[in-house]
């Protein structure tokens, strides 16, 4: 899961999901998981808006929901709440990464959804083969999974293929820049938020440009159509958590500043990193005022289609 700005993922680049894998010690792997649930469930509106959406478009007289497949799942947060919102429906998570799925199922029986959550393992573009013994699928959620895939519209293309009647792909990618921030921004130097945008995007084009061939990530319609499927339509859904957060929030806030700091070494100079390290340092006191004031600003392009 990463976003063009302070970028952020359910772990780090290749260890989950169908993008492969790297080496990651238990300690790692453990922060990952972390992570990614912190997020998941600091951005459950974006799930819950794009499950309205899909429902409005299949209308009072479709049939019920049975079978969802959550592409690229991570631990599972999407995957039990799809599960609460479909209460008939058995749902497939699928991901590149044994400790992930382990972790959703872990998540489905604590919840209660053992019976209905089941979990496949798949390195995608290949492996979809999975979904085969599932039958066809009534909703696709694909969130921030699309962006490690080279093969974009192979994957899609796939997908459509096992939806069923009226069944609805919803893809979920990064619209504008994810912002971690205290407001007012008075502890940068004049044009920090400017430059930080800029050097994750710079991150985020050296991301893609290791992926070959596709539309870039911005251009879902235009991958969805080159799959053979139609868009019912597009849209930004957007999230903003205020001052002072949450607890589970200003968590996830604050390790997504520490990885930004280690993402984005590369892109900025060491004044604009000593910002970071400010703000993302628990144990550095001078920071506490601005770490009571981080505000965060999420955004997620929302795109359906259908065969």
């Amino acid at each position: 899961m990463t976003d063009h700005t302070t970028p952020h993922h359910h772990a780090p680049h290749g260890a989950h999901g169908p993008h492969g894998h790297v080496h990651m010690d238990e300690d790692d792997w453990a922060a990952a998981v972390e992570h990614a649930e912190r997020e998941g469930e600091v951005f459950g509106a974006f799930l819950a808006e794009a499950c309205t959406w899909a429902t409005d478009w299949r209308g009072t007289d479709a049939p019920p929901v049975r079978r969802i497949v959550d592409i690229g799942c991570g631990p599972g947060v999407g995957t039990c709440a799809l599960a609460v919102r479909y209460p008939e429906a058995q749902v497939l998570a699928v991901d590149g990464s044994p400790a992930m799925l382990a972790r959703t199922a872990a998540r489905a029986q604590a919840l209660g959804l053992a019976d209905r959550v089941h979990t496949g393992l798949a390195e995608l573009p290949d492996g979809l083969e999975v979904l085969d013994r599932f039958g066809a699928v009534d909703l696709v959620w694909a969130s921030m999974s699309l962006h490690h895939i080279a093969d974009r519209t192979a994957v899609l293309r796939a997908l459509g293929a096992r939806l069923a009647p009226r069944g609805v792909l919803c893809i979920a990618e990064v619209a504008d820049p994810l912002r971690v921030l205290p407001r007012p921004l008075d502890l940068a130097t004049a044009g920090f938020e400017d430059r930080l945008v800029a050097a994750g995007a710079a991150w985020f084009a050296r991301l893609e440009a290791g992926l070959s061939g596709g539309h870039p990530i911005a251009a879902i319609p235009d991958t969805v159509a080159a799959a053979g499927l139609t868009c019912i339509g597009e849209r930004i859904a957007r999230v903003r958590l205020d001052a002072p957060l949450p607890a589970t929030a200003h968590a996830m806030a604050i390790a997504h500043l520490q990885r930004s700091r280690h993402q984005l070494r590369e892109h900025l100079d060491a004044t604009d990193l000593d910002v970071l390290d400010l703000l993302g340092n628990v144990s550095d006191p001078r920071g506490a005022d601005v770490r009571d004031r981080l505000v965060i600003d999420a955004s997620r392009r929302l795109v359906l289609a259908t065969r």
